[in-house]
């Protein structure tokens, strides 16, 4: 394996944006290898390499960012009032329930 296709712990520690953790480094360069696999398979990129040697030199380059959800995240919110809106109410669920006994 060439030098320049590994990532030593140095070059975790010294990242500001995987903050020292193994872990965060390894998820950063496994999102940026799908998210290159994904545009070459759909015909946006020729790869002269493989995307995990790609993912790795930008890691290397600190080229990639982790962005974390935080408490202003709209996503959850949106999602909680879908499910508000398709969840029967106490009430539909009671009158379903007596019709139900009714017809017995």
């Amino acid at each position: 394996m060439a030098e320049s296709q590994r990532v030593y712990l140095d070059d975790i520690y010294a990242s500001e944006e995987c903050q020292g953790s193994v872990f965060r480094a390894v998820v950063m360069m496994a999102h940026e290898a799908r998210f290159i696999n994904n545009q070459s398979k759909q015909g946006y990129i020729q790869l002269t390499q493989k995307p995990t040697t790609i993912a790795m030199n930008r890691f290397k380059e600190h080229k990639l960012k982790m962005v974390e959800k935080g408490t202003n995240d709209i996503t959850a919110d949106v999602v909680k009032a879908a499910a508000a809106e398709v969840a029967p109410s106490a009430e539909v669920i009671a009158e379903a329930s007596e019709s139900a006994a009714d017809a017995f």
